[in-house]
């Protein structure tokens, strides 16, 4: 199916690649069906996570393993019964980044990540009990200077 996109005008992507929030994105939750975009190849991030249905609505999220190998994150009962994890549930986590004019200042949320069950493609994104930052730099300083 042909979706129209904020960044990359209209792209094809297949059903089964649709991931659906049950109860939305915080501030979202309108927008139910979102397709990852991966401009820098396959599985490569920062990928775009774009809503099927309205082209104004995207994120750009990355791993947070990138960040933290050893990120892990408690999920709450609701969570699990709404995107239907169970015991061999293959879950990814997404975490979304705010871009601003100087790039070199990007950050991700690393407290409010997006749980997708790979199961059945259905997401959440939730509020970590645990004590992560709103705002992780994606950039160390050494890298920039």
């Amino acid at each position: 199916m042909l979706i129209n996109t904020r960044d990359f005008g209209e792209v094809n992507i297949s059903e089964n690649e649709i991931i659906t929030f049950p109860e939305g994105i915080y501030a979202f939750e309108d927008d139910h069906r979102y397709v990852l975009l991966s401009p820098c190849g396959e599985n490569k991030y920062p990928m775009w996570l774009q809503s099927v249905d309205n082209a104004n609505v995207c994120f750009i999220v990355f791993n947070p393993f990138e960040f933290d190998g050893g990120y892990a994150v408690t999920i709450d009962d609701e969570t699990v019964k709404n995107i239907e994890i169970n015991d061999g549930s293959v879950l990814d986590y997404l975490v979304i980044a705010v871009i601003p004019g100087e790039y070199v200042n990007s950050t991700v949320n690393m407290k409010s990540p997006i749980v997708v069950n790979s199961d059945n493609n259905k997401a959440a994104q939730v509020i970590a009990p645990e004590n992560y930052p709103i705002k992780f730099p994606v950039f160390k300083k050494e890298e920039i200077e």
